[in-house]
């Protein structure tokens, strides 16, 4: 009986041995399982986040420029460019201001209009409008309509009596004054 129980006691024993190997086999294992699994869930995290992330960068710069290309579009479709229209005014030759000399001016001005009801209003009143230029190119000196700055200067002094005449305000009447002939003798 001894010997069997020696025999149960070395079973029990090696099956204990077993158990005791079982756990350490399974713990060697589990740790790379468990290293996998915790390395697995920090890979898709990553993913999760670097996705979210370029997603609200990618919607957050298309509101912008929805939010302000659809009220770009909106203007554009109600306000479509126009090309600009332009009037050309008969040639203006006068005396200019002697300074010990005489001096003519001969020019031809083109007028730039923002619609073509501004056309219509120049040619009703054109009349008013040439001898309201006439007295303004008479006023002048060579000397003052020689330079470029002296030229500008007559092109908004032009406009502003253009515009007067015309009992308008300077965005609705005429936005621009160009010389396409300009000599002083």
């Amino acid at each position: 009986m001894s010997a069997l129980i020696e025999i149960g006691k070395n079973e029990s024993e090696g099956a204990m041995a077993k158990d005791k190997e079982k756990p350490a086999a399974d713990a060697a294992e589990g740790t790379p399982k468990k290293g996998k699994g915790k390395l697995l869930i920090i890979i898709v995290a990553a993913v999760v986040l670097l996705a979210g992330g370029g997603g609200a960068a990618w919607y957050f710069m298309h509101a912008k420029k929805d939010a302000h290309g659809g009220q770009e579009e909106a203007k554009h479709k109600t306000d479509p460019a126009k090309p600009p229209v332009f009037v050309k005014l008969e040639t203006f030759t006068v005396n200019l201001v002697a300074e010990g000399e005489d001096h003519m001016l001969q020019t031809d001005i083109e007028l730039k209009v923002a619609e073509a009801k501004t056309t219509d209003m120049i040619k009703a009143r054109m009349p008013e409008i040439r001898n309201a230029i006439l007295l303004l190119l008479s006023s002048k000196t060579a000397h003052a309509l020689a330079t470029t700055e002296g030229k500008l200067k007559l092109s908004g002094e032009i406009k502003a009596q253009i515009n007067k005449a015309l009992h308008v305000k300077e965005d609705e009447g005429v936005s621009g004054v160009f010389f396409t002939s300009f000599v002083i003798q």
